[in-house]
C-alpha cells in the first residue's frame, strides 16, 4: 500500500538493498531471499507523478519484460517511489544491553540523510551551498552517476515469506523498488 510520506513529490523516498553486507551481489531487500523484510515501492494513489519523474517512470513500463508487468490495481499516473535506495539488512543494534539485527528502510534511510549531511557539510566549507531539495538532481543524474543500479529482486512477498501477484521488478535504471538503485557516497 502506497504512504505518506514516501508518495510525496516533495520527500527523497529511500528503499532497501541487501547482499554486499553477506559478500554478495546488491538485490532488492526481499523476505524471500532472506532479507527479513521486503523493500517497499510503488505508486502513490494521492499524487500525481512529478515532471521531473515522468520520463523515469515510462523508461521502467517500456523496459519490462511480459512476464514482469505488474497486476492490475496499482496507480499508472501516480508518484513512483523510491527514489534510490542503500542497504536495509542486518544492522547491528544495542538495544536494552542485547545486541540484536535490524532490517528495514528505518535504518537505510537515516544512512541516506547521513550521507547527505556530510555532502552538504563539505559544500558548506567549501564556499559552496548545501544541496536543497535533491529528488530533481537525483532524476536527472541518478543511475548515470552517483547510485549503483540495482537490477535484481521483486517486492510481492511479504516479511513471512507469503507472496502474491501483485508487486514489481527491479530492472536497469529507475524501478519502483530500488529507484535509481544504492547511493554511491563516494560517487555523490
Amino acid at each position: 500500500s502506497p504512504m505518506f510520506p514516501a508518495t510525496s513529490p516533495y520527500v527523497l523516498a529511500v528503499g532497501g538493498t541487501q547482499g554486499p553486507e553477506s559478500g554478495k551481489t546488491e538485490i532488492a531487500c526481499t523476505s524471500d531471499q532472506g532479507g527479513g523484510i521486503t523493500t517497499g515501492g510503488g505508486f502513490s494513489t494521492i499524487f500525481a507523478a512529478p515532471s521531473y519523474q515522468t520520463d523515469a517512470v515510462k523508461g521502467y513500463f517500456a523496459g519490462l519484460s511480459s512476464t514482469q508487468k505488474p497486476a492490475s490495481g496499482y496507480s499508472t499516473t501516480g508518484r513512483g517511489y523510491p527514489d534510490i535506495s542503500s542497504a536495509a539488512f542486518n544492522y547491528e543494534v544495542t538495544l536494552a544491553g542485547k545486541t540484536s539485527a535490524v532490517s528495514g528502510t528505518s535504518a537505510s534511510t537515516p544512512v541516506v540523510a547521513g550521507m547527505i549531511s556530510l555532502v552538504n557539510a563539505a559544500r558548506l566549507k567549501a564556499g559552496k551551498t548545501a544541496l536543497g531539495w535533491v529528488n530533481p538532481a537525483i532524476y536527472q543524474y541518478g543511475s548515470q552517476i552517483i547510485t549503483n543500479d540495482i537490477t535484481s529482486g521483486e517486492n510481492n512477498c511479504a516479511a513471512s515469506k507469503v507472496c502474491c501477484t501483485q508487486g514489481f521488478f527491479a530492472t536497469a535504471g529507475w524501478d519502483p523498488l530500488t529507484g535509481f538503485g544504492s547511493l554511491d557516497y563516494a560517487k555523490f
